[in-house]
């Protein structure tokens, strides 16, 4: 071997690829009864591998600015799509009411609560504080993970586990239109221009019922081409396969349709998810209604 031989950098992330995959299929089942998540773990290995000084590449943020929002923009919609599929119990209004709470309440509180911190503590200016404030208070999807729902059909499913499940697949959605807000006032003060109905009627009403429409648009034809074709062939290509298209094609369209991606996505994973659960129910009922029917007889 030459000296200062330099391994292809397409071999490196090769390499790397297929440890992170190996990690994310193995380090779960490990790591399932201590008090730590995959994604920490991974956070570990990356600062020990560029503090060791063998890569040359920059790991801030702000040396990547674009690479960095794709690929957490990325990892948010994969988690949503996982997060509502995980979800058993159908969408009603009245079963969600614990969803509601939190993201009705809690987080508006947590919202002022942040914003009192960021002005008070921080001495930043409202705008600037609600900007924060707003970035802040979603649950993270990906690092709350561990404390969701199990898996379709695996139970689990608690009070608390589920509330907060659903109300991490929705709280980025209703948290966009207060990060708008923050950008409309700070240029609303620079420029001078009226922002309310704008504000309302496009940030508010239309990226909002746009997204949820979109999603429910997609997760219905998914769900169709799924489970309802003729011939089932789509349902035997793999459940994981649809989903990540699922996932890209309701994102994509969303963004293309200028509405909130993230609430499309989350959508989509309820309606593609409530397709078989819906099966599942005709099917039992069709067949407990013959007994049923034999014992009034």
């Amino acid at each position: 071997m030459s000296q200062g031989w330099e391994p292809d950098p397409y071999i490196v992330a090769l390499t790397g690829a297929g440890i992170l995959i190996a990690l994310v299929a193995w380090l779960p089942l490990a790591l399932s009864r201590r008090p730590i998540s995959l994604p920490i773990v991974c956070l570990l290995i990356g600062g020990l591998i560029f503090s060791s000084g063998t890569l040359s590449i920059d790991p801030s943020p702000q040396a990547h600015l674009y690479i960095t929002e794709r690929l957490t923009e990325f990892v948010v919609i994969v988690a949503l799509m996982g997060a509502g599929l995980k979800i058993d119990r159908a969408f009603s209004f009245k079963e969600w009411r614990l969803a509601w709470r939190l993201l009705l309440v809690t987080m508006p509180v947590t919202i002022a609560a942040i914003m009192l911190v960021g002005i008070s503590v921080l001495g930043l200016t409202a705008v600037s504080a609600l900007l924060l404030a707003a970035s802040l208070a979603p649950t993270d999807p990906v690092l709350a993970a561990d404390i969701q729902v199990a898996g379709p059909l695996e139970g689990g499913e608690d009070t608390a586990r589920f509330a907060l499940t659903s109300e991490a697949g929705l709280n980025d959605g209703f948290a966009f239109p207060l990060v708008h807000l923050a950008i409309v006032l700070s240029l609303s003060a620079s420029t001078g221009q009226p922002w309310l109905t704008d504000w309302l009627t496009y940030n508010v009403l239309w990226e909002t019922i746009a997204g949820v429409g979109c999603g429910w648009l997609i997760g219905r034809v998914f769900g169709w081409l799924t489970f309802r074709m003729p011939g089932d062939t789509l349902a035997r290509t793999g459940d994981g396969l649809v989903a990540i298209a699922a996932t890209f094609v309701s994102y994509g369209v969303s963004e293309m349709l200028h509405c909130y991606g993230f609430f499309a996505v989350f959508v989509t994973a309820l309606t593609l998810r409530a397709r078989p659960i819906a099966t599942m129910t005709s099917s039992e009922t069709c067949t407990t209604s013959p007994s049923r029917s034999s014992g009034s007889q």
